[in-house]
Formats: structure tokens, C-alpha cells, sequence
């Protein structure tokens, strides 16, 4: 029987991320070196139990001594890991406190030190000094930054120092809140911009943390619908529909009990990188991407499938990136003859948010972020302008163009298919695989593999032949040219659907299939040879001619994207201002960092 052993894979990629900040009316530009890393690790869970993430983080001096930490806006805290030392700390409370997540915790003294963070000094700023590391930290992680709310209720800081020094004091302050205190002045907001780095047609443009102000280039973000924050504690706002493929798709009863009818709680957090919802939706968008499969409570789709969705929030929708609906994982695996392979398939980026989830409905993660531009106002500025707010709100800009996204998803899931060696359809992971992915709870293959759609998945807002399910949507009843020849048989292992980098690949895969067929156990080894050459003789000979399409394919695409890149490189909306320059990293940091390991946050339930 095949063994089989999750591999994790880190990637760090480097950006300049400007972080620009203004005080006073004076545009203060000086940059700062901010590391964007993309890392698939396990490690700590995320809000959403996630354990696959992309961390946003900055660098920061802390009491004279560098960190990189990552940017949280589902939490409040600053705490850094420095089992070395050499923070000069300024005060010293002499109090313990101690942070619990879904997996892992972080325990340390508060203390307080200067902090700096592009031209802001914060003379003396609280922070937890973590001496200890529970189970499911790495001895990498360096530290994490929250930009929420200055709440005991998401603030063990706060609680603390005002349990002991009384509700008046303000040396708990969080470092949003010091930064606006010092600035009377400055609007109480920053925007949020998350990149996305391996997208193959945009993943040179960068992202963005603005403190006081909104960049030129996003100055619309100020003309958006104010959507007020639902529960005091956290980011949050009303999610009022969602549409897969063009259709309305039902939302489910609220666990808030002030909702308004109709319409979820969602929070919206940097520190996860999911976007987790009630199964009901996970369920209702993956029934619309054809060939997915439901496996262990997981979804695993085709690499080169995935769907149109959108959120109605404050009157607007807010489209996906088909991107950022999937993330590619790679496996490892020992055949039975001793043979190891590594494979790639592509597991879902949206999640289910579990019980027992106090008040909140779903949680929007880097998923959702990378698709706008977020502006995060904490209320009326030091001018008493509200326009027309009456307390902390969000504003939301969208960045994803369905149709272009869909060339990009395009030509960005081809490039990476075919450097990432052998793909498997998930439709195979079971029959390959039935120790480890157990069996198949869901499936929306309705009998048709299709790789490559040549143009979106359909946005009529027609019933679904199927009445009750969106099972049948148009990916499925309208297959659209594909690079190879579908099957008629998805449950077959005699699909076309791998996609081998070489001979080597190609064999273990092979293997693979036969190990997983009983009767192969019962015939004698001539017997095996001969039934292995006329099975699947010609799947090798119809991968070869597959390469050889999607290659052409490949070309094909790359031309349009270039000339697509060429008409307007000059217009797109999405650059930075070309006075922020970035700034370069110490390698050591780089080395070391491990963000999976550093962006922990209490579970939503425990708040």
C-alpha cells in the first residue's frame, strides 16, 4: 500500500512594499523596507484554522533591535521573539500574559520600549517580550504587529495593565492608537494593499500600508460606500449576497442576533489567509467549479478550473480573483516498490468557519483583501468631519477585473502546471491515495474533464439545470476547447488528466494507478507486464501529444498577455507612485523568517 506524506514547501519572495505615512500636512515619503513572504508551511493555525498563509510584514525598530513582523488586522498586540536579547527596554511592568491560538501560544513580560515604524517614534510602547514559544511555533518567528481595535476584549496588554493600574491609564495603548494620539492631526485611517507575487501577469506590482492618508493612485477608495463596523471588537461589516458563475447564491441565518436579515457578519483580517464561510457557501462555490472533489472536509479542485464569485458589501460587488480561489500543494509520496514521487495538486483557499464562532458569520482573509484596496477608519477625524460616519467604518475599492482576471488565472495556472512537475486531477486522489484521502464526500464532475476554459465561466444568472444545486453550471453543461481530449469517465484512472514534468513523473504515477487496482495483487508478474502495456500504453502516448498542445497553447497565450501588457502598461491603475522606492532587506532576516510560524491570533470564540 502507497504511503503518503504531506510536503511543505516555503517560497520567500521579496518586494519593496512602500509605507508611506503623512503628519501635520507634510508628505512624509521616506520608505521603509517592507517584507512580503509567500510561505506554505504547517505551523499555527490562523483565526479560520488555516494552515497554509501568505504574511504581510514590515520592519520595525523596537528598543534600538530590527524586526520583522507581520501585519494583523484581527488583533490589537505587538509582541516580538528575541531569545538573544538586545532590546533596550524603557520600563518595565513586571507582569506576565500570555496569548492561546487555535494551535500554539506565546507567554512573555510587558514591557515598554521605543518604537519606530517609518518617521513615527513612539517613546515608550507596550509590548509582550515573548520568552516562551508553545507548541506549534518555530524557533523563526520573529513577531507580529495588530492594527485593530484598543479593546480589553481582543487585548490581553490592555486587560492587563488596566486590571492593575485602573480603566484610566493609557500605557496599554496599542500602536495604532499611540501613532493617531501623537498625531492630532492626521486622519485616523490607513489603507491596505495586498499583492499578489505569483501571479504572472501582475505580480510585479506591490502593495501598500498607508498611515493618515489615501495614495494618489487609490484616491477613489475616499469616494466608496462607508460600511460601519458591526461588533466593537474587530473589523467588521455586512456581507449582503453572493453570486458563483452569476448566480444568487442563498445565505444562511446570522449567529449575530442584530443583523440585518438577510446579510452575514464577516470580519476582515490580514492574519488569515482563507476566506472561511459557512459550509453551506464552500459547498455552493465549489459546486461550480467542474472536476472539484470534497475529500476529508477539504476541497481539492483542477488546477486549470476555478469560477467567478463576488460579495455584495454596502451596495457594491466585490468580484474574485479566480487565482486566489485555489493554492497549488505539493506531495510526497512512496509507491509500493520503494519508488518516491512528487506530485502537485491544487487545494481550496476558502474554508468553513466552525463552531463556536461568537457573532461572526465569515472571515475575510487575504483572499478576499487581495482584491481591493481596504481603507480602515477608526472615526471622525481631529476636524469633527463624520461624513456622515458615527464611528469606525470601511471602505473598499475594487482591484479585480472579471475578464482579465480570467486570462490572467489563464495564463498564470499554465506557467506554473508546467514547471511544477506532475499534476493530478483531484478526481484521482482517492483511488490513489484512499489511506490518506479517505473517501470522496462531494464531487461537481458531472462527467466531463475540461481543462483550460478558453473564456469565463458563464455569468447568467439562468437556473441551473440541476434546480437545486449549482452542480450543472455553465462550466460543465457548455465545455468550452480544451488542451486535451476529455474523458468520459472522470472516475477512470485512465483520464488523461495527469500532467507529468518527465518520464520519471510519469512512471511513478503509473505505478501509482496500478498499485491502487486490486486485481493487478491477484495476476502473476507476466500476466501484470502485458495488462500494465495495454492499459495504459496509450495514456503515455496521449500525455506526450497533451505536452505537446498545451505547449502550443502556452505560446498562444503568452503572445496575447504581451500584447495585452504592451496596449497598457502604461495605464494600469494598480502601480505605486514611482516615489516610493524599495528598500532591501538584511539576509539574515530573510533567512530566518518564517512568517507561518508568526502571525498567530486567538480564535474568534474566545473573544
Amino acid at each position: 500500500m502507497a504511503s503518503f506524506m504531506k510536503r511543505a514547501l516555503a517560497i520567500s519572495l521579496v518586494f519593496g512594499l512602500p509605507f508611506a505615512l503623512a503628519t501635520s500636512g507634510v508628505d512624509l515619503r521616506r520608505d521603509l523596507g517592507v517584507r512580503v513572504p509567500f510561505t506554505q508551511s504547517s505551523g499555527i493555525a490562523l483565526s479560520s484554522g488555516d494552515t497554509y498563509d501568505i504574511e504581510y510584514s514590515l520592519n520595525i525598530t523596537l528598543g534600538g533591535k530590527e524586526f520583522l513582523v507581520s501585519l494583523d488586522t484581527g488583533s490589537s498586540d505587538l509582541w516580538v521573539y528575541a531569545p538573544e536579547g538586545g532590546i533596550k527596554v524603557s520600563n518595565d511592568s513586571h507582569m506576565s500574559t500570555n496569548i492561546t491560538y487555535l494551535k500554539g501560544s506565546v507567554v512573555g513580560e510587558i514591557q515598554f520600549a521605543e518604537l519606530k515604524i517609518g518617521e513615527h517614534t513612539i517613546p515608550s510602547q507596550a509590548f509582550i517580550n515573548v520568552q516562551t514559544l508553545g507548541e506549534g511555533e518555530a524557533p523563526g518567528t520573529i513577531g507580529l504587529m495588530g492594527i485593530s481595535f484598543d479593546t480589553v476584549r481582543i487585548s490581553p496588554i490592555e486587560k492587563a495593565i488596566q486590571d492593575a493600574w485602573g480603566s484610566e491609564t493609557i500605557l496599554g495603548r496599542t500602536v495604532m492608537s499611540s501613532i493617531f494620539a501623537q498625531n492630532s492631526s492626521l486622519q485616523p485611517s490607513y489603507d491596505l494593499l495586498l499583492n499578489r507575487e505569483w501571479d504572472v501577469e501582475n505580480g510585479d506590482e506591490d502593495g501598500a500600508f498607508v498611515i493618515g492618508y489615501h495614495d494618489p493612485a487609490y484616491a477613489a477608495v475616499a469616494q466608496a460606500p462607508q460600511i460601519p463596523r458591526v461588533l466593537d471588537h474587530f473589523w467588521t461589516g455586512l456581507v449582503d449576497g453572493m453570486k458563483v458563475n452569476g448566480q444568487d447564491i442563498p445565505l444562511p441565518p446570522s449567529s449575530f442576533a442584530n443583523a440585518t436579515e438577510g446579510s452575514l457578519v464577516a470580519v476582515f483580517d490580514s492574519g488569515t489567509s482563507n476566506l472561511a464561510m459557512p459550509v453551506e457557501l464552500v459547498d455552493a462555490v465549489h459546486a461550480g467549479i467542474n472536476g472539484s472533489v470534497k475529500v476529508n472536509g477539504t476541497w481539492y479542485l483542477p488546477c486549470y478550473n476555478s469560477a467567478n464569485v463576488s460579495f455584495s458589501i454596502g451596495e457594491l460587488d466585490y468580484p474574485l480573483h479566480p487565482l486566489d480561489l485555489s493554492r497549488g500543494t505539493p506531495y510526497s509520496a512512496v509507491l509500493q516498490d520503494g519508488t518516491a514521487t512528487t506530485f502537485f495538486v491544487c487545494e481550496s483557499s476558502l474554508s468553513i468557519v466552525h463552531e463556536p464562532a461568537t457573532d461572526i458569520d465569515m472571515i475575510f482573509g487575504d483572499v478576499f483583501l487581495k482584491n481591493v484596496l481596504t481603507s480602515f477608519n477608526f472615526g471622525p477625524d481631529s476636524q469633527g468631519d463624520t461624513s456622515g460616519a458615527s464611528g469606525p467604518f470601511l471602505q473598499l475599492l475594487s482591484l479585480t477585473d472579471p475578464d482579465d482576471a480570467w486570462l490572467d488565472f489563464q495564463l498564470t495556472q499554465s506557467t506554473i502546471m508546467m514547471t511544477a512537475g506532475a499534476v493530478i486531477d483531484p478526481v484521482f486522489l482517492p483511488k490513489l491515495f484512499p489511506q490518506d484521502f479517505g473517501t470522496v464526500e462531494n464531487t461537481s464532475t458531472t462527467g466531463e474533464i475540461t481543462p483550460f476554459p478558453s473564456s469565463p465561466p458563464s455569468t447568467s444568472t439562468s437556473p441551473s439545470p440541476t434546480s437545486s444545486t449549482l452542480a450543472s453550471s455553465s462550466v460543465a453543461t457548455s465545455p468550452p476547447a480544451s488542451l486535451a481530449t476529455p474523458s468520459s469517465s472522470p472516475a477512470s484512472p485512465t483520464s488523461a488528466s495527469l500532467s507529468p514534468a518527465g518520464p520519471s513523473a510519469s512512471d511513478a504515477v503509473a505505478g501509482a494507478i496500478a498499485d491502487a487496482d486490486p486485481s493487478r495483487a491477484a495476476s502473476n508478474a507476466d500476466t501484470g507486464t502485458v495488462s500494465l502495456l495495454n492499459k495504459y500504453g496509450p495514456i503515455v502516448i496521449g500525455l506526450l501529444a497533451a505536452n505537446v498542445v498545451v505547449m502550443t497553447l502556452l505560446c498562444i497565450i503568452g503572445l496575447i498577455a504581451c500584447t495585452r501588457g504592451a496596449l497598457r502598461g502604461s495605464s494600469k491603475m494598480r502601480s505605486i507612485a514611482p516615489s516610493y522606492a524599495p528598500v532591501a532587506f538584511r539576509d539574515k532576516q530573510a533567512a530566518d523568517y518564517d512568517p507561518e510560524e508568526s502571525a498567530p491570533i486567538r480564535s474568534y470564540a474566545d473573544q
